[in-house]
């Protein structure tokens, strides 16, 4: 009886361990999160800079990674509002982050999103390419847009 109560609690105490551990999902909302804040921020550094082809070419690949992320998480179950809170809560843990963590947290989310582009299908491909065109559109129209009176 006494072997029974300890495996009883045993097996309680382990299913109380795994429930407090995210999700493989959870853990992936988490770091989709975190780098579409890093892509998002580095999108707005760039449009800071002088116009160029390749300030353009920079903002969209950042584009492209941010929505490959949003993309990968909304197909595994991801949606809002938990998906707005989540990007406004990495977006204030980036702010606090210094360069030098800024840039190597950015180092590998890229590298993540090259290989999540890699994975996904041809249309999410399309997708997501065609996705970030717009965006980027809409953000470099704001740009040529006169001041108004």
């Amino acid at each position: 009886m006494r072997l029974l109560s300890l495996l009883l609690a045993s097996l309680t105490l382990t299913a109380s361990a795994l429930a407090a551990q995210p999700s493989s999902d959870a853990a992936f909302y988490l770091e989709a999160s975190d780098c579409t804040a890093g892509f998002k921020d580095r999108v707005v550094q760039h449009l800071k800079q002088p116009p160029s082809d390749k300030r353009n070419q920079a903002i969209l690949k950042d584009t492209e990674h941010g929505f490959v992320f949003i993309g990968v998480a909304y197909k595994k179950g991801l949606r809002n509002p938990e998906a707005d809170q989540m990007l406004k809560a990495a977006e204030g843990r980036w702010s606090q982050l210094a360069p030098a963590q800024q840039a190597s947290r950015l180092s590998r989310c890229t590298q993540q999103a090259d290989h999540l582009m890699a994975d996904v299908t041809s249309l999410e491909r399309f997708l997501v390419r065609n996705r970030a065109q717009a965006r980027v559109d809409k953000l470099l129209a704001k740009e040529q847009r006169p001041p108004a009176p």
